[in-house]
Parts: C-alpha cells; sequence; structure tokens
C-alpha cells in the first residue's frame, strides 16, 4: 500500500541545546528530540542506561506481600509451581522466575499449557487435574493470571495460594490471590506499565534476592548474580514488542551484552543456527530470529522444549533442542505461508472485502498457533485491523491484530456479548466465540471500528527522521548511531531519506529481492551498497529514484563488515 512520507519536524531550539550540551552533531540531537529528550539529564540516561537506575521494585503493588509468602514458603520446603504462558514473554518469564528460585533452593517445578489442549492462562481445569493432585502450595504466574479469578478462587478453596506476576490490563484483580503484581493494576503508581511480563517476573526476582538477603538465606549459598538473568528479560521483552524506554531499555542492553557473551548455551546454540557467526546480536536479531524460533514450539507442539532450552546447562542438550526449533519454525513458516495464501484469495474473492474498516475472516481446522502472524501480514499488508478465527466443534478461537490509532482491546470490550472469552492490549488480542456469533461478531467489530478509524487515514505513513544524503553515512556516524541503540519498539532505528538518488547497478536475488549499488543525488561519485526487500516489480526497474528512505547499517560477511543501505521505500517520481 501506498505510504504518505512526512518528515518529522523536532523543535529547533532542543536540537540546538543538546547539540551544545552533549557535544554531539545536530544529526544525534535530532533524533534524540525526536525520540522525547528534551535535556542533558534525560539524554545522559538514554545514553548510558544502566540497571542502578531502575525503578525499585517494592513501588509495586503487591510486592512485598509476595516476596515474604515466597519467602515462607522456600523456609518451609513448600511446593511451588512457576505458571507461564506459551508465548516467548511468558517462556522467558517462565525460565527467569523457575532458575531463579533454584538458586534459592527452593522447591520448585513450572508449568506451560498446551495452546490447543489447555488453551491461555490459568484455568479451573489446571487447577483440578494438575495443581490439586500434584499438592501444589504456591503457585507463581509468569505474564499471565490477571484474569483468572475462577482458578485464584478454586485454588484458595484447596489450600493453594497464588501470586499473579502479569502486565497484561486488568479490568478486576483476583481477589483471592496473595498478590497481584501488574503494573497496569489502578492501584499501581510505579510508572512501569511498559514492562513486559518478564520484566515484572524480573522485578519479582530483584525484590526476592533482597529480602532474602535480609534473612540471611544468603549467607550459606550463593548470592546469584541477577545480570545473568537478563539475557531472558531481553528476549521476552524484545519477542513481545514491549517499547525499548526506560527500564526496558536498560534491561535490554544488559541482556544483548550477556548474549552476546554467549554465557547462556541454550541462546548460543540457537544463535548459531540461526544467524550468520560474524554477526553480533541485537534488538533486531532476537525480533527476527530468536523470537519466532521459541515462538514456533508454543504454536506448533508445546512450548516446555522451548523453556528447556533456556534452563539447560547442558550444551549437547542445547544443540538438540535448538536444532528441534530451527525445524519447527520452518515448518511454521511453512504453514503460514500455505494460509496466508488461502485467506489473501478469499478476501480478494470477490473483491471489495479488503476496503471494510477490520478484516474478520474464519475458517475450519485452521491451526490455532499460526493466526496471531497471519493476522499480523493481514494488518501490515493492508493497513488495517484484521481477525483470524479458527472454528471446530461449533467453537472459534481467534488472535487479532491492529495498527496505530484503533484501539482493539477497546473495540472487543464493545462487542463482548458475542464473545466467550477474550483479552490483550491496544494491538494484539486473543478471543473465542460460538461460530454462531461470528456473523454478528463481524458486522459490530466492523461498525465499531469504523467509528473509530472516522478521522484516520488510511493510508500508513512514513515518519522519516532526516534528509541525509547518502555520501553523509560514514563509518563514523555509524558509530554516533550506535549510541541509541538497542533500537526497536518506541526507539526505531533511524530512518533517512535522500533525493535524486541513481542507480549505478541491480541485480535481483531470491524472488524479489533488489540488490543494488546506488549513487547519491549529490553528484559527488560515491557508490552505495544496498538491498530492497519484496521489491514490486516497478521498483525493480527503477534506474532513477526520485526520493528513497533508507535505514543505514553494517553488513557482517566472511569476518568483514561493510556499510550497506536497507532501503524501506522508494518513490519514482513522475
Amino acid at each position: 500500500m501506498e505510504k504518505q512520507w512526512h518528515l518529522l519536524n523536532p523543535d529547533p531550539e532542543t536540537i540546538r541545546t543538546l547539540s551544545h550540551q552533549l557535544q554531539c552533531s545536530p544529526l544525534i540531537a535530532r533524533l534524540l528530540a525526536i525520540r522525547g529528550i528534551r535535556s542533558k539529564v534525560q539524554a545522559n540516561r538514554f545514553l548510558h542506561p544502566s540497571l542502578s537506575s531502575l525503578t525499585p521494585p517494592l513501588e509495586l503493588a503487591g510486592m512485598d506481600e509476595a516476596v515474604q509468602r515466597i519467602q515462607r514458603a522456600i523456609a518451609n520446603d513448600e511446593k511451588i509451581l512457576v505458571f507461564g504462558d506459551y508465548d516467548a514473554d511468558g517462556i522467558t518469564a517462565t525460565a527467569a522466575l523457575t532458575a531463579f528460585l533454584r538458586r534459592c533452593g527452593a522447591r520448585v517445578s513450572y508449568y506451560i499449557p498446551h495452546r490447543i489442549v489447555d488453551g491461555y492462562g490459568l484455568g479451573t481445569d489446571f487447577i483440578k487435574n494438575r495443581a490439586i493432585p500434584a499438592g501444589i502450595d504456591l503457585i507463581i504466574t509468569a505474564d499471565c493470571g490477571s484474569d483468572s479469578s475462577d482458578a485464584v478462587s478454586l485454588a484458595r478453596q484447596a489450600g493453594i495460594h497464588t501470586i499473579v506476576t502479569d502486565h497484561h490490563p486488568i479490568a478486576q484483580l483476583p481477589g483471592d490471590a496473595i498478590a497481584v503484581i501488574n503494573p497496569t493494576r489502578s492501584e499501581c503508581h510505579a510508572n512501569l506499565a511498559h514492562l513486559a511480563g518478564v520484566g515484572v517476573a524480573f522485578y519479582l526476582i530483584i525484590a526476592l534476592r533482597t529480602h532474602l538477603r535480609k534473612t540471611g538465606v544468603w549467607e550459606n549459598r550463593r548470592e546469584p548474580n541477577l545480570k545473568q538473568l537478563c539475557d531472558l528479560v531481553a528476549v521476552g521483552t524484545i519477542a513481545d514488542v514491549a517499547p525499548l524506554i526506560g527500564e526496558n531499555r536498560a534491561l535490554a542492553t544488559a541482556g544483548l551484552q550477556q548474549i552476546n557473551r554467549g554465557a547462556r548455551p541454550g541462546i548460543a546454540e540457537l544463535m548459531r543456527l540461526s544467524s550468520s557467526p560474524d554477526t553480533p546480536t541485537d534488538a533486531e536479531t532476537i525480533a527476527f530470529k530468536l523470537a519466532p524460533r521459541l515462538n514456533a514450539a508454543g504454536r506448533l507442539v508445546h512450548a516446555r522444549m522451548a523453556c528447556e532450552l533456556l534452563l539447560t546447562d547442558d550444551r549437547k542438550k542445547a544443540a538438540h533442542l535448538a536444532k528441534a526449533l530451527c525445524r519447527l519454525n520452518n515448518r511454521r513458516q511453512s504453514m503460514e505461508r500455505d494460509l496466508l495464501e488461502l485467506v489473501q484469495d478469499r478476501l480478494t474473492h470477490p473483491p471489495g472485502q479488503i476496503d471494510r474498516p477490520v478484516l474478520v475472516i474464519d475458517g475450519n481446522h485452521w491451526h490455532e498457533g499460526i493466526l496471531g502472524i497471519v493476522a499480523s501480514r493481514l494488518t501490515r499488508q493492508f493497513n488495517r485491523p484484521a481477525v483470524v478465527i479458527s472454528t471446530r466443534n461449533g467453537r472459534g478461537k481467534g488472535s487479532a491484530r491492529s495498527i496505530d490509532g484503533i484501539d482493539l482491546s477497546a473495540a472487543l470490550k464493545q462487542c463482548a456479548d458475542l464473545l466467550d472469552r477474550f483479552g490483550g492490549h491496544p494491538l494484539a488480542a486473543g478471543l473465542s466465540l460460538h461460530t454462531s456469533n461470528i456473523a454478528a461478531f463481524k458486522s459490530r467489530l466492523e461498525s465499531v471500528v469504523g467509528q473509530m478509524a472516522a478521522d484516520r487515514d488510511v493510508k500508513p505513513t512514513l515518519s522519516i527522521d532526516a534528509h541525509v544524503p547518502l555520501d553523509h553515512i560514514t563509518p563514523e556516524l555509524m558509530s554516533h548511531l550506535e549510541r541509541l541503540e538497542p533500537f526497536g519498539q518506541g526507539n526505531p532505528y533511524p530512518l533517512f531519506m535522500d533525493t535524486g538518488v541513481r542507480v549505478h547497478a541491480t541485480k535481483t536475488v531470491g524472488d524479489r529481492h533488489r540488490q543494488m549499488v546506488l549513487e547519491s543525488g549529490s553528484g559527488n561519485g560515491g557508490k552505495y551498497p544496498a538491498i530492497q526487500f519484496n521489491a514490486t516489480g516497478e521498483q525493480l526497474a527503477m534506474d532513477r529514484i526520485k526520493k528513497i528512505a533508507y535505514r543505514p547499517q553494517w553488513n557482517y560477511w566472511n569476518g568483514r563488515k561493510s556499510l550497506q543501505l536497507l532501503v524501506e521505500e522508494t518513490d519514482p517520481g513522475s
């Protein structure tokens, strides 16, 4: 879909002030201003993220009650169960809590539900059929539990206490929980709603380590270095597309340092199999290499495989599990392509369906593990929310994805009477309903989203950070840009533009990827290697480009690194 180009326009005075105070180039000052940095203090915290600057954990509501109850469980040798979600955020949160509690000498096990057999979250069936028979004394949820009031109450009746750690929006607290640690709850004023589920779990770990220090637990055993768990926090935070701001930025930075040391066998093996050995791991590598492979387990078989990979210290076991996850991810990609083609064909025949404010499509026995990915693809392709529903035995389960400006969770609330269950975020949600309600749900949601989108331009916007001629891209500039890392949600990789660019040489690689050598419109004769993925037929034929939007990056190959431009968008002009 054609995009509107928008050159961002930060306050010039802020740029001048930052450039002077930080002794940095106007371009770096401009990028900082665009990211909301207004002062030297803010800039220093942004440019030098540190774990020492984290908000104190006890500012989170429920934290004090939680650590006291866990300490008592450890002291009394009670059975503790960590109950996690089956996505990468939940898996890493589960692994972090389990690993830390093992170091504390706790009697701990973990459980992650099967996506199709068990469904999402802590349910009453699990309490009746597993927790009670196993003699569990304390359940700690990881990235879930905020909407599990019935299960928490049933557990309490059976003498099982529950501590909830979660980050999903919460309508009503599970009243029978010992503690609910969720920064989105109304009673919590810690300003930590940007944390992912693994970030909330890590905050519990920080508080628990401090509390155990006061009770003398570390006098007889080695106190854990929590930075060693930051790799898990970084993976889960980035995989869940949590904004890389504030505490998340500090946690992700520390975690990436751990990953690049190769300290955790499971992550090291997964990196070895999925990425170039010369390429350092950054947030993009986690998002596009590690996260899909970790998620593949929960999508197609069982997330326990991914959790075991993250917990093991045995490199041979890690290698075996990493290979299995890579095979699963290949299978997932194939299934995703097949379903996406089917859905795209149905949406375009008969014509007109893609013009609706939200795309809602259902099919019988579609694999539930890939619905969210297909919904994401549709959302990006057509720039509108999408809901993909799989039906079987009279019931439907769906995954929904949205776009900026359309709050999907709010829209679903207006369809609550047609749904059995729903939950999630403004941009991503899950739902279930009877198949008899699908037509009414589609009609209602189209009406609701249509009203939300009434004043919204249907064309997606391409936000450009700065006009930077190609011949300004140098190794020195790249070193300055690296100070702004890690890039991701909330801190996107800088996007630049140039005009009057010539294509000096070009070739097509793969099906639709265009490898080029570009010449800047400035006419200095410099030539710049570039790559454009999934180029259209028109883009493949261009020999002169009126406007180009690009991201400079390092290309690692055969032990060397060289400058390369990643072309995001082109405008051929008239």
